[in-house]
């Protein structure tokens, strides 16, 4: 059987896209310039791991069966992942397109990508957790 890291690059992607988002909002109170390098670096490095933690998930969840409910959990947090890729792919593209700024333009629909991507992440994660912690999912029985 291939190991699979999905769960070791899944801690990336939490922790640098959270640092993100944080440090974006910090930033927009008290306008510190640093706080924006901090969140744009670590929105770059994190939506890399995310975009890991996707495929790995992926290759995680082949031949996984179980009951109706690991199944609805699975979806649920692929489905979940997914978004959370594409809000923070997003956000990526826009700041790339800006050489890193944030955006002065549209900044709303900027804070609801980030802001939307940041709940998928913890609910992508909550729905891991179940995952692993309930139904055991990737954890070796002791013979």
């Amino acid at each position: 059987m291939l190991m699979v890291p999905h769960a070791i690059v899944v801690d990336f992607a939490v922790a640098l896209l959270v640092t993100s988002f944080i440090c974006d909002l910090i930033a927009a109170t008290v306008e510190e310039r640093d706080l924006r390098i901090v969140a744009w670096w670590t929105l770059q490095f994190g939506a890399l791991a995310a975009a890991f933690a996707l495929l790995s998930g992926f290759a995680a969840a082949q031949g996984i069966s179980g009951s109706d409910q690991l199944t609805r959990t699975l979806l649920n947090h692929r489905n979940l992942a997914i978004i959370t890729v594409a809000c923070f792919a997003a956000c990526l593209a826009w700041r790339a397109a800006l050489r890193g700024a944030f955006p002065q333009r549209h900044q709303g629909l900027y804070w609801a990508l980030a802001g939307l991507g940041t709940v998928t992440l913890i609910l992508t994660g909550y729905h891991g957790g179940i995952l692993v912690f309930r139904l055991g999912v990737g954890v070796l029985a002791l013979s």
